[in-house]
């Protein structure tokens, strides 16, 4: 417990010693954290790290989609889609629809 005073001795005497120093680092501190243009720099900066997350997700998703739309114009896709997925027929075609298969009972 000796060592005690002999700490806070060596670091009044650092304090007294190095003063100005320590004051221009504590002002920088309080300029820098402790207005609020700090605070929202730090956090547009976050925010646009995430839109740029945002737009490589976008730009992926739309290469994805391209390739898709190259697949469906190359082939009979186009046609074949519509008619799943909307309940296109053809000019002439007669539909039938069936009933979907019923639970055993």
């Amino acid at each position: 417990m000796s060592d005690k005073p002999s700490r806070r001795a060596s670091a009044a005497a650092f304090a007294r010693e190095h003063w100005p120093r320590l004051a221009a680092v504590a002002l920088l501190l309080v300029v820098f954290f402790g207005n609020s243009g700090f605070r929202s720099l730090v956090a547009n900066w976050r925010e646009l790290r995430r839109l740029h997350g945002e737009i490589a997700d976008l730009e992926r998703d739309e290469k994805d989609l391209d390739a898709r739309l190259k697949a469906l114009r190359a082939g009979d896709g186009v046609e074949r889609a519509a008619r799943r997925d909307l309940g296109y027929i053809k000019k002439g075609e007669i539909e039938y629809r069936f009933p979907p298969p019923g639970k055993p009972e």
